[in-house]
């Protein structure tokens, strides 16, 4: 399935807002994918010098993310698609 990258910038973003967004994220993509379109949420790296996070979410395509994250109404800039590779892998 496609891996994408969404990204975010979150100015002033306290933990407890994080933690509330993750929540949201995840109960959003449970019920978008009971409703027929798969989509998971892998995980989130903040980046605390920018105030920002990059989120990893597994979907058929762009639109069904951003769904996701619209549901869960949490701000993005953008979504992309992304190859993984880990050090395994070379």
């Amino acid at each position: 399935m496609p891996l994408f990258v969404v990204e975010r910038e979150l100015p002033g973003i306290t933990s407890d807002a994080l933690q509330s967004a993750g929540l949201r994220a995840k109960t959003c993509c449970a019920e978008i994918t009971e409703e027929g379109d798969p989509v998971r949420w892998i995980r989130s790296f903040f980046l605390v010098e920018k105030s920002g996070t990059h989120c990893y979410f597994e979907a058929q395509n762009s639109n069904v993310v951003e769904e996701a994250n619209r549901r869960a109404n949490i701000p993005f800039k953008s979504v992309v698609e992304v190859l993984e590779l880990t050090p395994e892998e070379v």
